[in-house]
């Protein structure tokens, strides 16, 4: 059970302190923030006031954080040496910014209950399960990298739902931090609201060619017919035919409302309907219009009629009803022609994604030739590493240029990334991208930057972890990330050569030399 509570504070939000301060009968806490630095300040914050650990739990902090250094040496850096401190005053931060050694000691200490108060990101809240007697929330908007916008329900209750510990807590607690400048802030979160998970079928060029090769045309129809997204689809259009149905069956039954008289001079809906008209045309703006007089003497005329005497109310409500069912209708038809039009989507994405292979010659009808044989075995921006492959700009290369050309697949930079440039140049990478982008390929199938190049030729030239960092703005979980991706793609790439011995060779010696210290470390 939860229960969700509001902290205002006149004149705007309150502090962290402040909120700590309200909630100490409810601790441990999870205190979401929507930005990783935002963490690492709010934790710094409430640690100049508060120290939430005894002697002896400060001592055992001390040594798993000693037992973690050994094993990672240099975990905490340059960048991170305020959190050795706040995590011994059962203090923390969490974000995907951090070195996974950094994330899991973090983990273990709150799983320990040596941590009363975690700052963290919403990735906290997905597929880690550290329930704890409260939740917080710095607020309820975050930057979805297009927008700031309000939470759904569904990302409200994944972190909500983080409060209440099963055999300590009956009632999980909720507190969100609120502006009283903002109260538009507390239109708030329905647990019966949560927005459905709605299934989506990428049509990849891995998707197509591993149908073409592997499936009879019967098994990839029946795929693009039977896939989540097109369940969905057609379960709802189920759902909303049925509604339509009943609103026609309403609609035919209010008609029976009317009498044989409806709009007719006599009517009251007609007479009312008339009198609004005759008044707008009666406006000195509309008086002289064209036609405006004359239509203003027919409305008279037919007013002139007697009206029929009956209980008109009976009338009105019913028409009132049934322009709320038209509107309905309308709404209920566009949305089935929506989902119509997406039904047929998959199946127009995969013939397009077929053309477009056989316009660059991964395909010749269903017969894959060698570019598609190679991507086949890839599962990340297929088409550029081939072309990347077949075009020479891998094989032959020195190895610090074809890792930096790798590391920038797929990598798309920060707004404020930064990273000292290298000696190596990449312009040519970019040109090819430019050019398959000419050939029709998608924008999103097409994915490089030259940023991470120089930070991963540097690592495979021996650089330590701590030089990348001071040569970059990048976070170390991101230089991290960028380098698993990396070894990753090597994999692949590797697996696609086949029986091209100098190819696989040759990853796989640049593999290796990636493999290692703090990446090997909390490899794979």
């Amino acid at each position: 059970m939860l229960t969700v509570e509001l902290m205002a504070k006149a004149g705007g939000k309150p502090s962290a302190t402040e909120v700590v301060f309200s909630i100490q009968d409810h601790l441990p806490a999870l205190y979401f923030a929507f930005g990783r630095g935002k963490t690492e300040l709010l934790a710094e914050e409430i640690s100049r006031e508060w120290d939430f650990l005894l002697p002896g739990e400060k001592e055992k902090v001390a040594e798993i954080i000693r037992e973690a250094e050994v094993q990672n040496t240099g975990l905490f850096g340059h960048r991170r040496h305020n959190l050795k401190q706040i995590l011994i005053q059962g203090i923390g931060y969490h974000h995907a910014g951090m070195s996974p050694a950094l994330k899991d000691l973090v983990e273990r200490l709150y799983e320990s209950r040596l941590i009363y108060v975690l700052f963290c990101t919403e990735t906290f809240a997905v597929g880690v399960n550290f329930p704890a007697a409260s939740t917080v929330f710095d607020s309820c908007r975050k930057w979805d990298g297009r927008e700031f916008r309000g939470l759904l329900n569904r990302e409200f209750y994944q972190m909500a739902g983080r409060a209440g510990r099963r055999g300590f807590d009956p009632i999980g607690h909720v507190f969100v931090r609120i502006d009283d400048r903002f109260p538009e802030q507390t239109g708030f979160y329905r647990e019966d609201e949560v927005e459905p998970v709605r299934g989506r079928l990428a049509i990849s060029p891995n998707t197509v060619l591993s149908l073409l090769y592997w499936k009879t045309d019967e098994e990839i129809n029946r795929f693009l017919e039977q896939n989540l997204a097109a369940y969905q689809n057609n379960r709802e259009s189920r759902r909303l035919k049925g509604e339509l149905e009943a609103l026609e069956g309403k609609n035919a039954e209010l008609g029976n409302c009317f009498c044989e008289n409806i709009y007719q001079p006599s009517c009251f809906l007609l007479r009312a309907k008339l009198k609004n008209e005759l008044r707008s045309l009666s406006r000195r703006r509309k008086r002289g219009r064209p036609g405006s007089r004359e239509r203003r003497e027919e409305i008279r005329a037919i007013l002139k009629v007697a009206p029929k005497k009956c209980q008109h109310h009976l009338c009105v409500d019913a028409r009132k009803k049934q322009d709320l069912y038209t509107e309905k209708r309308t709404r209920l038809s566009r949305r089935l022609k929506v989902l119509d039009r997406h039904s047929r989507d998959f199946e127009m994405e995969f013939n397009n994604m077929w053309d477009l292979l056989e316009a660059l010659d991964y395909v010749d009808g269903r017969e894959l030739l060698p570019r598609g044989l190679f991507a086949l075995y890839l599962h990340v921006q297929e088409i550029l590493v081939t072309e990347l492959i077949f075009n020479g700009y891998i094989r032959d290369r020195a190895p610090q240029e074809v890792v930096a050309i790798l590391s920038g697949v797929d990598y798309i930079p920060g707004r404020e990334e930064y990273v000292e440039p290298g000696l190596i140049k990449l312009d040519h990478v970019e040109e090819l991208r430019k050019y398959l982008l000419k050939k029709g390929v998608p924008e999103n199938f097409c994915v490089w930057s030259h940023l991470p190049g120089p930070l991963s030729s540097a690592w495979y030239d021996g650089a330590a972890f701590e030089e990348l960092m001071a040569r970059s703005s990048l976070q170390e979980g991101d230089i991290f990330s960028m380098l698993r991706r990396t070894i990753d793609l090597l994999r692949q790439i590797e697996r696609a050569a086949g029986e091209d011995v100098e190819l696989r060779r040759q990853m796989e010696h640049i593999r290796h030399r990636l493999d290692r210290d703090e990446v090997a470390i909390m490899g794979i």
